[in-house]
């Protein structure tokens, strides 16, 4: 199967997945290359997460280090992508669901994409109506989606929902604290 028809089958099963339907299990590959492959999807978030980011210095102070900011912002990006996993690897076999490791980041990684386009969406719908609260659609996105990676945690990994929510708490408070280090260094103030 080619990496396009891959990534095409991967994104239709995570569509098929948010919408409660645990047949979109049977759109990924789960092997070692799909694995691999999956992190793909991090390319095609990254334009999405680069234009987010370009929207947040639009309330930036004028002496504020653009530049800096971005490079940063894009080193986290990468950091994300792969601390998450890393961690995951050690959780997994703590909670003896080694087998399904490879699932469980498959599906979590190409998810991302369809997570993206509903951030994109908040931010869209938050511009078009400023009177009913930018942020408020921007919450409704994150809890959403929280929702929505608790769900992939319980149907890839077999867990309860109290652990499945212990999962995504820990992807967003690792997420978090990447961001808020990264943060930190463009402004120069780490220590």
């Amino acid at each position: 199967m080619s990496i396009a028809k891959e990534t095409l089958r991967a994104l239709y099963g995570t569509w098929r997945i948010a919408h409660g339907d645990t047949r979109g299990v049977g759109y990924f590959t789960f092997t070692i290359d799909g694995f691999w492959r999956s992190f793909l999807a991090a390319a095609l978030v990254f334009p999405a997460f680069a234009l987010l980011r370009w929207h947040d210095l639009g309330s930036a102070p004028a002496d504020f280090p653009t530049l800096r900011y971005l490079l940063v912002e894009t080193i986290a990006f990468v950091i994300k992508w792969v601390a998450f996993p890393l961690v995951m690897h050690h959780v997994v076999d703590m909670m003896g669901r080694q087998v399904r490791y490879i699932p469980f980041i498959t599906i979590y990684n190409w998810s991302s994409v369809l997570q993206m386009a509903v951030y994109l969406l908040a931010l869209l719908l938050g511009a078009a109506f400023p009177g009913l609260g930018a942020g408020g659609f921007a919450m409704l996105a994150v809890i959403a989606m929280m929702v929505y990676g608790g769900y992939i945690v319980m149907l890839t990994l077999a867990v309860p929902v109290f652990t499945a929510i212990g999962i995504v708490l820990l992807d967003f408070l690792l997420s978090l604290t990447i961001t808020v280090i990264g943060v930190r260094l463009a402004m120069h103030q780490l220590f």
